[in-house]
């Protein structure tokens, strides 16, 4: 005989009622163990004959009773020892103050069928009435009209009564019959929440039929269905989202007994219209119902077609949740007995979905689908495999590479598969490279099909590099790096100026270079003898900065020499044997070239900005390229047709490389205080010189320098940009942020915190470019520095900026008087200008003088660009009329596009021009007092005009304006005695735009 269970209460001896009472209101109703609540109910008939009705009403009130099936008796007992009317009471206050979870709201759901069921079983007829009327009906009630996180909490209550439903026939009686008397009038409502919580409800407990005549069953049946269909037509999209999983679910739970009919017709609606539906909630939700029919047996046919119909859209659907929902559907149905994903979308096409899809998560799902394309088992069969790699490489480079690159992650793989996975592919590639005869031609499928092998294994490598280290045989992970050195090697020796060498220099990056040792020795000495293309220079240099940085930084010195032999101190390399260095221009550009492609290349540029031993070599670099200054000094100073050792080209790059290689060797390095203060100084003595050799003598430079002039400040004024951008020289060095000892500080620390900051040397350059000889192209750059120095690191150099932007549009507007803008050149401008004004309002240097002033300035050349000598005014409200360039750059690009600022605009035009008081109508000369009120008004209502044609925000603020201003002009020709002074074209002009009738004479 078995031992009996000794933890079992009936098998122990009988616990008294009172202590277990008395410990459970100490441990208040927390934490209980399901052998207490067991003990507990062991005594429950002396505990709720003998306790009084406060422990009880605590019990009742203890969702941690419930946790068990004798807990959920036990409440139910003491729920009719309370009473039914204190019990609900209690429950709602535990849902609507103490926010129990949805799982305690179940259990009580149990409590109040159990207690229903035992008073039915024991004919207390009058209890179940009570129960049915106090408690289930105001539940009910509570369900469908209680505020939204309240009445879900009612439902879940009720969610404990399906069960009931489908085991019990008089249970499922009585909730029939309740829920009949309230739920449809709940789902015709017009309140949306209403009609969602009685939608729930309503598929909740589908079918609500009772025991009655077959005819009134099948009525209700139809009712039912009906009420279906016009819930899957909802206005309202909870119902609709609601209703299209449901439906589906109902339909695969009661198929049997649902009409073909009816049961046709709200499949067709849901798989031809709701998986279209604009809502994207509506369409994930259809996947969400079919997913629910995929295992009926009874409705398998339906459910394959409905699935196929829908996948169809949905795998290409615009929203990544709905694609997902799709593709979850579709990898079901590889544990499905019956039906192949391949039944529901053809193969190719998946892997064209595949290819398509840029999502991880909707990529992991395709995953196990295209796995059943290319299985991996113990015993592969190489061939076999190489077919289906080829059908699928054939089809799609990109969905093979992603397949394979998932596979490790998603731990559809082993190490060991992983493994024989690449050298499986590093043999197929080693077998096409190493064919007899010549090597393959670029073209050629060969080639094509051995670069897409190594590809995978080098995916499927990185991918399963862990795995690989630590989880694989030792043998196996060295022999897939003695196979990826032999392949680099051979594509080094045979296929440098091909494609594929751009693999094996992403292999080279990734394998230990133990296995690449005798690839090393040949790229560093291709590279020495400069026999490398210029199309495989970089995979090459990348190759090589792997192996051998010092060699790679041995090699850029000697070519940055050339400054040394062309601009060096003479006196020094009069002692050195002089090296003929062939053509510079040359050499320098190939160095350069070099350097260009280390630094840029991801791998190579990560590689020596995160290991400080490099750092004194790339400084070393730019101390050679630091004599480009002198270079550029000297080109400069050359004659018209004077030849230059160096293209121009040369030097800029050259420059470039002076800004970038002191910020690039402090990118990623802990810097300290020392290396700190020599970059600010390295940047200080750069803009001292420009300032001084270049800005402060550019009208002295010649018209054949100017080409040159204008790419050079371009480019140191990027450069600028992109150093602070990528380097905050702030306004104080480091060691004197911590003001708390500033009385300590020292008169050298003073007089350090006194020099002139970087901020302060860029912003005085950029002013220096703020005169009318500054060309387009070299503005554009300036404003854009300027706007990087309104950071609140560069607050120093902010009053200056802002006095930058209040004399913009004076240059715009001698440059306009001088010489057209090409239309690219007027957008740029006008975004610069905007996005400077943006970034200096947000400073405190811009204040109402500033910006009265840039107003002012700005309509007095508008009223200048606008009008001619002895000319009538064009009327703006012509089709083809063009306004001035300053008009359509700064008024109408810059003043008029944003709200806040055109607000600004038109209280100084008020107050300062239309206004008669303003000083804009003083006229010093009495006798010529109408001619000049009248030539002023011509001018200011042209302008209106222009104003209120291109204005989007003061429309009727114009219209105002236009008519107070027509007032006065007719005042004028009433009262004035002198009009016979005034100029026709005047005259003619106020009539023109302010539609007027001209007086006799005229």
């Amino acid at each position: 005989m078995p031992k009996s269970n000794p933890v079992t209460p009936n098998k122990q001896s009988p616990e008294d009622w009172n202590d277990l009472l008395n410990e459970f209101v100490q441990k208040t109703g927390r934490g209980l163990q399901k052998t207490f609540i067991k003990k507990m109910w062991a005594v429950h008939e002396d505990l709720l004959a003998n306790a009084k009705s406060s422990p009880l009403r605590m019990m009742f009130f203890s969702p941690a009773l419930t946790i068990c099936p004798e807990g959920v008796k036990l409440v139910a007992e003491v729920f009719v020892k309370i009473g039914i009317s204190n019990g609900l009471t209690l429950l709602e206050k535990n849902i609507t103050k103490f926010d129990i979870t949805d799982a305690e709201c179940q259990r009580y759901g149990e409590v109040f069928k159990t207690a229903w069921l035992d008073a039915y079983q024991d004919a207390s007829f009058d209890l179940t009435e009570e129960i049915e009327t106090d408690v289930i009906r105001i539940i009910c009630q509570y369900a469908l009209y209680g505020q939204k996180p309240f009445a879900a909490k009612f439902r879940k209550v009720l969610s404990a009564f399906v069960s009931g439903k489908k085991k019990d026939v008089n249970f499922a009686e009585m909730i029939t019959r309740i829920l009949n008397g309230c739920l449809y009038r709940a789902m015709d409502a017009t309140n949306y929440i209403v009609s969602s919580s009685a939608v729930e409800l309503f598929f909740m407990f589908f079918p609500l039929i009772s025991q009655e005549e077959l005819e009134e069953r099948e009525n209700l049946m139809a009712n039912q269905l009906r009420y279906m269909s016009d819930l899957l037509r909802s206005d309202i999209v909870s119902v609709r989202t609601q209703a299209a999983s449901s439906v589906l679910k109902a339909l695969a739970e009661y198929w049997d007994i649902i009409p073909k009919d009816m049961a046709k017709e709200l499949l067709t609606f849901i798989i031809d219209v709701l998986s279209r539906d604009s809502v994207v909630g509506v369409r994930v939700a259809v996947y969400d119902g079919l997913n629910e029919m995929a295992f009926i047996p009874s409705c398998m046919n339906v459910f394959e077609h409905g699935l196929k119909c829908a996948v169809q859209k949905g795998v290409l659907d615009a929203s990544e949740r709905v694609r997902l929902a799709a593709f979850q559907a579709m990898a079901r149905m590889k544990q499905h007995k019956f039906i192949s994903p391949f039944d529901i979308i053809e193969r190719d096409d998946s892997i064209a979905v595949f290819e398509l899809e840029t999502v991880e998560e909707c990529r992991r799902q395709l995953v196990p689908v295209m796995h059943i394309i290319m299985p991996i088992s113990e015993n592969i069969d190489e061939e076999q495999y190489r077919l289906r790699v080829n059908h699928m490489l054939k089809k799609s480079r990109i969905a093979l590479l992603t397949y394979f690159r998932l596979l490790g992650p998603m731990k559809i793989i082993d190490p060991k598969q992983a493994g024989k996975l690449i050298i499986m592919f590093n043999m197929w590639a080693y077998r096409y490279l190493r064919r007899k005869g010549d090597p393959l031609p670029e073209t050629s499928e060969g080639l094509k099909k051995a670069r897409s092998y190594l590809e995978c294994s080098l995916i499927i490598y990185m991918s399963c590099k862990k795995m690989l280290l630590f989880d694989c045989n030792e043998n196996i992970k060295s022999k897939c790096d003695q196979q990826f050195g032999k392949i680099v090697k051979l594509i080094f020796e045979q296929y440098g100026n091909t494609p594929i060498l751009g693999t094996a220099t992403a292999i080279s990056s990734v394998i230990p270079k133990e296995s690449l040792k005798s690839v090393a020795t040949d790229v560093l000495a291709r590279l020495a003898d400069d026999e490398v293309p210029e199309e495989a220079l970089e995979p090459f240099l990348e190759s090589a900065i792997h192996f051998n940085p010092d060699a790679v930084f041995d090699s850029l010195s000697n070519g940055l020499d050339v400054f040394y032999d062309l601009y060096g101190d003479q006196s020094k390399q009069t002692k050195k044997k002089k090296r003929n260095i062939g053509i510079p221009d040359e050499l320098l550009t190939s160095t350069l070239k070099r350097l260009k492609y280390t630094i840029q290349s991801h791998s190579t540029s990560s590689l020596l900005a995160t290991n400080d031993i490099f750092k004194p070599k790339i400084l070393g670099l730019m101390k050679k390229v630091d004599l480009v200054r002198e270079a550029i000094e000297v080109r400069l100073s050359k004659k018209e047709n004077e030849d230059c050792a160096l293209r121009d080209e040369t030097l800029i790059l050259a420059l470039e490389f002076r800004f970038i290689l002191p910020l690039y060797a402090v990118s990623e390095n802990q810097e300290g205080e020392k290396e700190r203060m020599k970059l600010i100084e390295s940047i200080k003595a750069l803009m001292d010189w420009f300032e001084t050799n270049i800005a402060k003598k550019m009208c002295d430079f010649g018209d054949h320098n100017q080409d040159f002039f204008i790419k050079l400040s371009t480019s140191f004024l990027n450069c600028i940009n992109v150093a602070l951008s990528a380097y905050d020289f702030k306004m104080r060095p480091l060691e004197y942020e911590d003001e708390e000892d500033e009385e300590n500080h020292s008169p050298t620390r003073k007089d350090k915190e006194d020099e002139e900051t970087v901020a302060v040397k860029i912003a005085r350059i950029v002013r220096s470019f703020v005169n009318s000889g500054t060309p387009i192209d070299v503005y554009v750059p300036t404003l854009r520095v300027a706007a990087t120095l309104c950071d609140d690191s560069y607050s120093e150099a902010h009053n200056s900026i802002a006095q930058i932007l209040r004399f913009t549009n004076k240059w715009v507007h001698s440059k306009c008087e001088l010489e057209t803008f090409s239309p690219e050149q007027e957008k740029e401008t006008v975004e610069a200008i905007r996005h400077l004004y943006k970034r200096v309002i947000e400073t405190g240097a811009w204040d109402e003088k500033c910006s009265n002033s840039m107003i002012n300035n700005s309509i007095i050349f508008s009223f200048h660009s606008s009008s001619e000598a002895e000319k009538e005014f064009e009327d703006p409200r012509h089709e083809d009329f063009k306004p001035s360039q300053f008009i359509s750059m700064v008024i109408i690009k810059f003043f008029l596009k944003d709200k806040s600022i055109s607000d600004e605009f038109f209280n100084t035009l008020s107050c300062h021009y239309i206004n008669e008081n303003s000083v804009y109508f003083n006229c010093e000369d009495e006798d010529d007092a109408t001619f000049f009120k009248l030539s002023r008004l011509a001018a200011l209502s042209h302008f209106l005009r222009v104003l209120e044609r291109y204005s989007k925000y003061h429309t009727s603020l114009i219209k105002n304006e236009i008519e107070h201003i027509t007032t006065r002009v007719l005042d004028i020709f009433a009262s004035a005695s002198d009009l016979n002074t005034v100029p026709h074209h005047v005259m003619n002009s106020l009539s023109i735009l302010l539609d007027v009738g001209l007086p006799d004479g005229f």
